[in-house]
């Protein structure tokens, strides 16, 4: 019997997302270059709805068990949200 060759879920998934995190930093900097508000306007909703579209992606790769993850100590999320906070004033 011939093994199948073509590409699993895992994989496609993994495709996706990874073609969505590329997609994002384009769009971060199209818009970051743009002087066109319109253009960036439309290229804010674009990215907003890669957004979206990559978390439903990781969602779905998570509860497969294909992306797993430890949780950062609270200790680390308090520091670097303080370290955010800081970076805005």
């Amino acid at each position: 019997m011939a093994q199948n060759q073509g590409l699993g879920d895992r994989e496609l998934a993994s495709a996706l997302l990874n073609n969505h995190k590329l997609s994002a930093n384009s769009l971060n900097n199209l818009i970051l270059e743009s002087v066109d508000q319109r253009l960036r306007q439309e290229a804010t909703q674009i990215l907003y709805r890669t957004y979206q579209h990559q978390k439903m992606i990781w969602d779905y790769m998570n509860n497969k068990g294909y992306y797993q993850i430890e949780a950062a100590p609270q200790q680390d999320i308090a520091r670097a949200r303080q370290q955010l906070q800081q970076g805005l004033q």
